[in-house]
């Protein structure tokens, strides 16, 4: 699998997610590399990196897709790509807001 910073959702192969019974919950449009639309299955799935796991949703491609972990499940996951090594590392996880004295008032950044 690679990790593809300039995708935003996993995708995998249709083949491993038939393979591990991921069923379809619909269908989303993405905006591809060369910039056209395209409608793509997508399900809810479970992804691990190094021992942690965190629920994402994935996209199910063609048989031939390149798997690709997303942007979205390697914040989840608090992990950052280091293009230089070529290898994910820890990152952290940054908190905007402050406790309210008034539950109505609006959040401020901490």
């Amino acid at each position: 699998m690679i990790a593809d910073t300039g995708a935003t959702l996993t995708t995998i192969p249709a083949h491993v997610a038939r393979s591990v019974g991921l069923v379809s919950t619909g269908s989303v449009t993405v905006k591809l590399a060369d910039g056209t639309k395209k409608d793509v299955a997508i399900a809810e799935a479970g992804v691990e990196v190094r021992g942690d796991k965190a629920p994402v949703r994935v996209l199910v491609g063609s048989d031939e897709q390149v798997p690709l972990l997303g942007l979205t499940p390697l914040e989840t996951l608090g992990l950052k790509v280091n293009p230089v090594d070529r290898v994910l590392e820890p990152a952290e996880f940054t908190l905007y807001m402050q406790k309210l004295n008034n539950p109505h008032e609006n959040l401020q950044p901490c």
